[in-house]
């Protein structure tokens, strides 16, 4: 049985009222009580309705009898399903929609009631995760209980571990209801492709929607860069209220065409980059061993703010969550240089170009989330700015995930480091030995380590003064998959092993 729904009031059937229009109906009674709802039958409790849904490899009307034995009273699905269940001769209730799974996120709402009244969606390939951190932060420092919601956790007010960078329909609702009853009003939330295309964002309004960037990645589940890039787009055409606002990147790739779809139905919209247009525009970075300095016009004024984050792309984090701040919070003009100053008290995010050891000759050693090719890429390119010594890259790659970036990631980490030792991520079904071959075979000069604890181990070790290492891959993960088993394993756990296991605590 589904936890989120003990204590929860059940729901009158006729009380729901459906967007979709029932394609058919089996066995309806109009006195039917639901007392929860899941897709997944062994979440399913006494009177409870069940999901069945069509999935990549099997479809959810498979597992009906399942769902009754465990007390399902209805089953909504699709007319597929219905071909499956009619063989089955059921009593119980069963109603047919066409696009059953956007409605389990707008029935949660009957059960999860309340929702915070100022939600910050976060769609890009990379910084979603820095962005919501750095709003939340943001929003601290303001005095506002807030909160984050992403691929590090709920974070903030409260906290609650997630599988998913956007959880599923009904663990998000449950969450922010949550959240509400806690006293948080303020949400900032990251909106995957995955998450968009899978409707667990429906029905839930967004007061302002943020664009970071878009490359290459999860092509093994959109196939191709434009049908990503429609994912991502569904947040500016649907969840954004028509009354709200945007902030969008627009240097890199599709940033105009974002820009193009966000200014068709959203009011309020301010542009981040460096290019001459944009309305919040970076000026100049000095990156140094400590941080960086970020020089910056607004308004046609420009300002100059001290910040302890490493990464140039940090700078368009920072002013994506300022033009957040400017387009939620009504004070911030009016104190201005007030809300500049907070900007300089953001902190880095859990495995995201995060400090996590030094030596005793001063080399310093990051974890960094980068799993893709143009944060990889983006990422190296920052980090030698930073240091003058030597730079050391320890990655991997995913197992069952997009194969294509392998050998892009091969070429760039031989490009751009000097040192590359290649060990196992999550290699998950796939054999890692194939895998680190895979990358291998583009980064030659890389040597090859497959234990990802020993080779932390000789990357701190060959690490000489000015010299900076980054753990890519896996940032703030507290596991290793390998098959269905997940192992306990961070990343920056090890690193600080290493240092101790060689004698350079400090």
């Amino acid at each position: 049985m589904n936890k989120f729904f003990s204590n929860i009031p059940p729901v009158e059937f006729t009380k729901i009222k459906f967007t979709q229009k029932i394609i058919k109906s089996v066995n309806l009674k109009p006195n039917l009580i639901i007392r929860g709802i899941s897709e997944n039958s062994n979440e399913i409790g006494i009177d409870y309705g069940f999901f069945a849904l069509a999935g990549s490899k099997t479809h959810g009307a498979l597992y009906v009898k399942d769902a009754i034995t465990k007390g399902a009273n209805l089953i909504i699905t699709d007319t597929q399903g219905l071909k499956i269940i009619g063989e089955m001769q059921l009593h119980t209730a069963i109603i047919i929609f066409s696009e059953p799974r956007k409605l389990i996120s707008e029935i949660a709402t009957y059960f999860f009631t309340k929702i915070p009244p100022h939600i910050v969606g976060i769609t890009g390939t990379n910084g979603k995760t820095s962005v919501a951190h750095y709003i939340r932060q943001f929003w601290e420092n303001l005095g506002y209980n807030s909160a984050s919601i992403g691929t590090t956790g709920v974070n903030g007010f409260i906290n609650f571990k997630t599988q998913y960078t956007t959880p599923d329909a009904i663990t998000l609702r449950w969450y922010l209801n949550k959240l509400v009853k806690k006293g948080v009003n303020k949400i900032a939330l990251e909106a995957s492709s995955h998450g968009l295309v899978q409707h667990r964002l429906n029905g839930i309004k967004m007061s302002i929607g943020v664009f970071t960037n878009l490359s290459r990645d999860h092509y093994d589940f959109h196939g191709n860069i434009n049908s990503y890039f429609d994912a991502k787009a569904i947040l500016f055409k649907k969840l954004v209220e028509e009354n709200g606002g945007a902030a969008i990147a627009i240097d890199g790739p599709k940033g105009d065409l974002m820009l193009k779809i966000a200014q068709s139905r959203i009011p309020k919209i301010i542009t981040v980059g460096e290019k001459k247009e944009a309305n919040l525009r970076i000026l100049s970075q000095t990156l140094t061993d400590k941080g960086q300095k970020l020089k910056f016009s607004w308004n046609e004024n420009e300002y100059v703010i001290d910040l302890k984050l490493f990464g140039n792309f940090q700078a368009q984090n920072v002013l994506l969550t300022f033009a957040c701040m400017n387009l939620l919070e009504k004070d911030i003009e009016k104190n201005k240089n007030y809300a500049i100053s907070l900007l300089s008290k953001l902190k880095p995010v859990p495995g995201r170009m995060q400090e996590v050891a030094s030596k005793k000759n001063g080399a310093k050693i990051f974890v960094d989330f980068a799993h893709t090719p143009d944060a990889l890429e983006s990422m190296l390119k920052s980090v030698r700015s930073h240091f003058i010594g030597k730079i050391h890259l320890i990655f991997g790659a995913g197992g069952n995930r997009d194969i294509g970036k392998r050998s892009i990631m091969g070429k760039i980490a031989s490009k751009l480091s000097d040192h590359v030792i290649i060990t196992d991520d999550n290699p998950r079904f796939e054999n890692p030995s194939t895998i680190r071959s895979q990358i291998m075979k583009f980064c030659p000069k890389a040597i090859e380590i497959a234990d990802r604890s020993e080779a932390i181990l000789a990357g701190v070790d060959q690490l000489k003064n000015g010299d900076a290492l980054i753990i890519a891959g896996k940032g703030h993960e507290n596991f290793q998959i390998y098959g269905n088993n997940e192992y306990p394993f961070n990343d920056s756990e090890e690193a600080s092993f290493a240092i101790e296991a060689l004698g350079e605590k400090l």
